[in-house]
């Protein structure tokens, strides 16, 4: 696996992916493939946990288990492709990383658990100032801030 202080790959086409998944001594299997086709093709500010992936894959026709999905995963958190995300409680979501979307943090409803996406410089520049001021390698940052949205509060008002 890629070491936690090295900067992360990029991934430009499907044979990039498979030169990194082959350097770090794993197959581009046909369930990975499919796993980062869905990826691709979800809205960038949409995040899949891993019983999402499993019922759009099932939806399409694959035949793959939950196991397959949280090793495939697993996998592809640790080369870089994906970020893990615990943005509800007792939930785990996955998005693609940052070298293939723009850096940007998250703003959660406790009530429903919707998502949405914002862009900060200032705080993405925090970040990397405090990583270099301490002599870290900035490898990903993530701010997230937890409140209530406006349709729930439309409704808790009511």
């Amino acid at each position: 696996m890629t070491e936690p202080n090295q900067p992360l790959p990029r991934i430009n086409s499907g044979s990039d992916l498979k030169t990194v998944l082959n350097k770090e001594g794993f197959r581009l299997t046909s369930q990975r493939q499919k796993i980062l086709e869905l990826f691709r093709d979800v809205a960038l500010d949409h995040h899949l946990s891993a019983e999402e992936i499993h019922h759009q894959l099932v939806e399409q026709g694959e035949k793959i288990s939950i196991s397959t999905i949280y090793r495939a995963l697993h996998v592809m958190v640790g080369l870089g492709l994906l970020q893990e995300l615990e943005l509800a409680e007792d939930r785990k979501y996955y998005e693609l990383s940052t070298p293939f979307t723009s850096h940007h943090h998250h703003l959660v409803c406790v009530q429903c658990g919707a998502v949405q996406e914002f862009e900060e410089v200032s705080i993405s520049d925090v970040g990397a100032g405090e990583t270099q001021t301490r002599g870290f390698v900035l490898l990903n940052s993530q701010f997230t801030i937890y409140g209530v949205c406006p349709r729930c509060q439309n409704r808790l008002g009511s």
